[in-house]
């Protein structure tokens, strides 16, 4: 059985963009939001939703922070674009596979995974490094 783990805002995940951390803590509050329907029992309306977020953010969020890292000529600006790509590429798979399972609990603990490793990897190792160039 899977035990989702909740997430917390922490000062050194900041990029020093004021939108752009509050968009990183609604992530973090969507993930949370996701682990907590999986473990009350889980409802496949929750993946939709946590799918139609995720939608929005690398629509509107990815293009707000690429944007940002090009304006303070950040040195991981590339890296970060290429790690959106893969993102969004993962969007379009986990959208296929709710549409082909009808948001099985299976996807649900798949997408919880993956974001608690983007929010991780992605988050606090490559848009942090914003934050001196942004002050």
């Amino acid at each position: 059985m899977y035990t989702p783990k909740e997430l917390y805002w922490r000062d050194e995940m900041t990029t020093g963009v004021v939108e752009l951390d509050a968009q990183h803590k609604y992530l973090i509050d969507t993930f949370n939001d996701l682990g907590h329907s999986i473990g009350r029992g889980y409802d496949p309306q929750d993946i939709n939703k946590v799918l139609k977020m995720m939608k929005f953010y690398v629509e509107w969020h990815f293009g707000k922070e690429e944007e940002c890292m090009a304006r303070y000529h950040c040195p991981v600006a590339k890296k970060n674009s290429k790690a959106h790509a893969v993102f969004t590429q993962k969007l379009r798979t986990y959208q296929k596979e709710f549409e082909q399972s009808g948001g099985s609990p299976e996807l649900a603990v798949k997408i919880h995974q993956e974001l608690a490793d983007w929010i991780f990897n992605h988050i606090l190792v490559v848009d942090t490094q914003l934050y001196p160039f942004s002050q």
